[in-house]
């Protein structure tokens, strides 16, 4: 009885072992395919259909774009002022994330940003820049590019970047007749930024803030404006500046080796190249009707009573547009452009037309026909009508 009881004892405990052998053997399997399948659910970022509520992936990079692809004369002469650029190092770009609610996910340089960067699902708005460009400067292109991105859960979003200019430039060329009758003066140009004074010996692009610029001639005792421009982004203009004077080389003969005249242009394909001539006569100060301002430059004269403008009667304004084609619904407005059948509010100002003889006359309501005519009027310089630079209280006209 005891060998039975011992061996049938043994034969017992030797099934027990066996069975929790077994069962710890697949409890540490079942644990390991729960540790596989939760570390796959919270890594994987670049297939399909993963889990929406995890983590995604943002990718970037840059695009590359040719440079100088050719060359075009400015206004036919043989001799070129070539003129070329070099993209930044995209390391050295500045790179900034932030989500939706415009917090910041990362600021900084584009080469210390994380290896990987993990992203809660949303939309991010991501933008990359080759400097902080805070004014006018020589030297100075700024590079940009900017998007706005839906990250996914479980998903690998890729972004490229292709930068161009996000500013404009301008270069000013002056006859040797111009720097001799304006030689007390010096060139300044103005952006929203600021002002940065353009020696007449320079040759270089001054890079400008996108939107209106303003050149200025400048003396210790006296100054005025002789244009107003609205720069584009990507830009670079030549100004080139002549004297009314008979015998300046603007007759169509090359300037001689003391003038910094410019006379052609180098195409980049990332950029908009383009090439200005004016002349420079009698100061317009809009004292008289002779001297009349331009529409492009009475935003310079804000505050100013009793000054002329002329320009052409393209329509008139409301809130948010240019009404140039009739029927005319208002009499108490038109706009006038700097140049016939404009089509673009920007381009305008507006001119508020007091009740009486001038209204009666000039507006489109009761006269279509004056649409496309030139007008002269008297007034006030607004800074805004409309939004616009405009001309009140007037007391004056000239119809064509």
């Amino acid at each position: 009885m005891w060998g039975e009881d011992f061996f049938g004892k043994k034969g017992n405990n030797r099934f027990s072992y066996a069975l929790l052998h077994s069962m710890f053997i697949l409890l540490l399997f079942v644990l390991l395919v729960v540790t596989i399948a939760l570390t796959w659910a919270c890594s994987r970022i670049d297939g399909p259909g993963g889990d929406s509520g995890g983590s995604g992936e943002l990718v970037m990079s840059f695009a590359r774009e040719e440079g100088a692809s050719g060359v075009v004369a400015g206004n036919g002469f043989a001799f070129l002022k070539a003129y070329s650029r070099e993209m930044p190092d995209t390391n050295d770009f500045l790179l900034t994330v932030q989500n939706n609610e415009g917090s910041y996910i990362y600021n900084g340089k584009y080469s210390q940003r994380p290896g990987k960067m993990v992203l809660a699902p949303g939309s991010y708005n991501v933008r990359v820049v080759s400097s902080l460009f805070d004014g006018p400067g020589f030297d100075s292109p700024c590079y940009a590019d900017s998007a706005t991105v839906l990250v996914e859960g479980g998903e690998v979003t890729r972004l490229s970047f292709l930068c161009r200019m996000s500013n404009g430039a301008i270069r000013l060329g002056f006859t040797a007749a111009f720097k001799e009758r304006f030689g007390r003066y010096t060139a300044k140009l103005e952006d929203c930024n600021g002002t940065s004074t353009y020696p007449y010996q320079e040759s270089r692009f001054l890079y400008l803030a996108p939107g209106d610029v303003f050149l200025r001639m400048v003396s210790v005792s006296d100054s005025f404006l002789i244009s107003r421009k609205v720069l584009k982004p990507t830009e670079m203009v030549t100004l080139n500046l002549h004297s009314s004077v008979p015998g300046d080389g603007s007759g169509g003969t090359p300037p001689g080796d003391d003038s910094n005249f410019f006379t052609g242009i180098l195409i980049d394909t990332a950029s908009v190249w383009l090439s200005e001539e004016l002349v420079v006569g009698e100061r317009r100060d809009g004292s008289s009707r002779e001297l009349a301002l331009t529409v492009d430059e009475i935003a310079g004269f804000a505050g100013e009573k009793g000054v002329w403008v002329s320009g052409y009667i393209a329509g008139f304004l409301t809130t948010g547009s240019l009404v140039c084609v009739p029927p005319f619904g208002t009499e108490t407005n038109i706009a006038l452009a700097s140049v016939p059948g404009e089509m673009e509010r920007s381009n305008c100002c507006g001119v508020s037309l007091p009740a009486g003889e001038i209204r009666v006359a000039v507006n489109l309501k009761d006269n279509p026909g004056n649409l496309g005519k030139k007008l002269w009027v008297k007034g006030s310089i607004s800074a805004s009508y409309f939004g616009l630079p405009g001309v009140s209280s007037v007391t004056d006209y000239y119809l064509e």
